[in-house]
């Protein structure tokens, strides 16, 4: 296996210039840190519990892993191109369409920095062992105004790192990768100590009272059959985001093996560490017990799930009540501040978009002051007007009067939904792209037929689960959360459509010229 290396190639001119290329495990490591995260699997033990599985199997068998392989066929085909998706889809379909989904795409990666406010709830944890932050109200400002101001300077500092390009980020993908891999170690390694002296006794017992047991837990959120289809798109959510790796294809040493290879790898690894988490959850936190008190949201939960963990682990090895209490805490603090490092994986998610969209279009679609790069070879000004556009987000939502509860579980909603719209369009593309037979294909897993049919059925497990997901709350008379999942992908898919239709006008001009 490759290791990370700077290649010397010769320009238009002859002269030799250092490329620098990413090796196969720097890649994995960047796989890695982009799609997988242990909070997914935590969030789906929190949201659904044991039933959780099912769904996990679901989206592993009907889109985690055909998406795999079309994502691995089509970024070996356009091994060359350096717009990821962009590229995909208007290789594949056209203009108009690409520039639409790829809009999409872009506005929920936008809308997931919006959610960095809750950096303050690690702070908080990391200092005092729970999550304190909703008391926090600097300059006499509301809670969520205070919240996402601390965001925004964390954000600022992500800003810094990512404008040093593709070499800077991938170290520190591989930083972040064995911070991550001494979260595992600590907080499932000592979920299986607490079951072993607990006498191998699971804390929240396999209820299994037929079927229905399998797709309903005991979250009360998730009772009816609307809602726990629509829950499909959250086991989808946590199996996507292989194509954002898609953009750096033409930055990966020997691609056309290197990417199908490290994608296959680490799709394996996920989908068996997803299944390992909710199992181990269950194993040391009894649902109720643990997600009974109100103040629990999408953002906050681990700290609860690591809390009653040690609390149970302090007991077992005889501490009293208060030194168990006083356990979790400390391990909360320690597990936060790791958090904190290993956010250092960030500025990944901020390089990815901008690769996708700027450097992908044709050249004349966007004003030359975007796609502009600077000495480190990246696109410094379309960073520059990303953050503006986040920073000015995180400040509209922390100043708008919501609690940061209410906050926190829309913006799970909008990205959710926001990012998985997109991979229907992607899908899409692979079938217009399994049926162009002028497409010379470098690596193929599925025949032109099997491809075809695979990713039809995975278009309408797409289109379902998030049709489901979308639905839902208007059904239910929640139209505020209805309107925050449905409005980013229309809107910026607009945006997009009607670029495309502009940019092909001027080019209709030009060529009458």
């Amino acid at each position: 296996m490759e290791n990370n290396t700077d290649l010397e190639l010769l320009d238009s001119n002859n002269n030799k210039t250092k490329v620098y290329k990413i090796g196969f495990w720097s890649f994995v490591a960047m796989i890695f840190m982009t799609v997988y995260s242990l909070g997914n699997g935590q969030q789906i033990y929190y949201q659904m519990g044991y039933a959780g599985i099912t769904y996990i199997v679901i989206g592993i068998i009907l889109f985690f892993i055909p998406y795999m392989f079309m994502v691995s066929e089509m970024s070996s085909a356009f091994s060359e191109e350096k717009g990821g998706i962009f590229s995909w889809m208007t290789k594949s379909v056209g203009l108009k369409f690409s520039t639409t989904g790829a809009f999409i795409w872009y506005i929920a990666a936008i809308i997931w920095w919006f959610s960095l406010s809750s950096v303050a709830i690690t702070i908080s944890t990391a200092i005092f062992g729970k999550d304190i932050s909703e008391t926090w109200h600097l300059f006499g400002l509301s809670n969520t105004a205070t919240t996402s101001l601390i965001g925004v300077v964390w954000f600022l500092a992500v800003v810094f790192f990512c404008r040093k390009g593709v070499k800077s980020v991938s170290f520190l993908a591989n930083m972040s990768m064995l911070i991550t891999i001494v979260m595992h170690v600590l907080i499932l390694g000592g979920g299986i100590l607490v079951f072993c002296l607990s006498g191998f006794h699971f804390q929240q017992s396999f209820a299994f009272n037929g079927i229905k047991s399998l797709f309903y837990g005991p979250n009360p959120s998730y009772d009816n059959v609307f809602s726990a289809l629509g829950f499909l798109v959250f086991a989808i959510f946590i199996l996507g985001g292989m194509e954002s790796i898609g953009g750096l294809v033409d930055k990966v040493k020997n691609p056309k093996k290197t990417v199908p290879r490290a994608m296959i790898f680490m799709g394996i690894v996920m989908g068996i560490l997803y299944i390992a988490i909710i199992i181990i959850s269950g194993m040391v936190l009894n649902w109720k017990d643990t997600f009974g008190s109100p103040n629990v949201n999408l953002y906050n939960y681990p700290i609860y799930m690591i809390q009653q963990q040690f609390y149970l682990l302090g007991t077992h090895l005889g501490m009293s009540n208060t030194a168990s209490i006083a356990l979790g805490q400390w391990v909360n603090r320690i597990t936060n501040w790791i958090s904190l490092i290993a956010m250092m994986n960030l500025p990944l998610t901020l390089y990815y978009p901008i690769k996708q969209i700027f450097e992908g279009m044709p050249e004349g679609m966007l004003p030359k002051v975007v796609t502009k790069k600077n000495k480190h070879g990246f696109n410094a000004n379309a960073l520059y007007i990303q953050a503006a556009i986040i920073v000015g987000g995180m400040l509209a939502i922390g100043f708008g009067g919501n609690t940061a509860n209410t906050v926190y579980n829309n913006l799970t909603f909008m990205v959710t939904v926001g990012t998985s719209v997109p991979w229907a369009f992607i899908v899409f593309a692979y079938i217009k792209f399994k049926l162009n037979d002028n497409i010379k294909k470098e690596y193929t897993f599925f025949n032109k037929k099997v491809g075809v049919i695979v990713g039809t059925i995975t278009l309408i497990t797409l289109i379902g689960a998030n049709g489901f997901s979308i639905v839902q709350p208007f059904l239910q008379g929640n139209i505020q959360e209805g309107i925050w999942i449905a409005a980013g992908p229309l809107i910026f898919g607009f945006i997009g459509f009607i670029l495309a239709v502009l940019y092909q006008r001027k080019q209709k001009r030009n060529n009458k010229k």
